[in-house]
């Protein structure tokens, strides 16, 4: 697994917002606000990479689907690319769960 290595990002946002964020910490969702806003990033970026996942999907026969299915295995079991699936079902789980908490949806 790749060790993450993390940049310092300054972030200006709106005084009412910080005070959301707050309330959320202090009700324990969050450490800090650095915890939420790589959330709230994660989530956004997951979300943006699905649709566009979604609109790829609907440009490819299932053909090319398979070819590129079949590639990708190859280069997964020549070591070419590292297997990180764990590590990024894990963190779709974690966000899939507190995206549904955020609706209000049932666990």
């Amino acid at each position: 697994m790749a060790q993450v290595v993390e940049h310092p990002v300054s972030v200006r946002l709106p005084k009412y917002l910080i005070k959301k964020i707050d309330e959320l910490i202090k009700e324990g969702e969050f450490k800090s606000r650095s915890d939420f806003i790589k959330y709230a990033v994660t989530l956004t970026l997951g979300q943006i990479m699905m649709e566009k996942a979604r609109e790829k999907a609907k440009t490819i026969t299932p053909e090319e689907a398979r070819a590129r299915s079949k590639q990708a295995l190859q280069k997964l079991l020549s070591g070419e690319i590292e297997d990180e699936w764990p590590e990024v079902k894990d963190i779709l789980e974690e966000i899939d769960k507190r995206w549904k908490e955020l609706k209000g949806a049932k666990k």
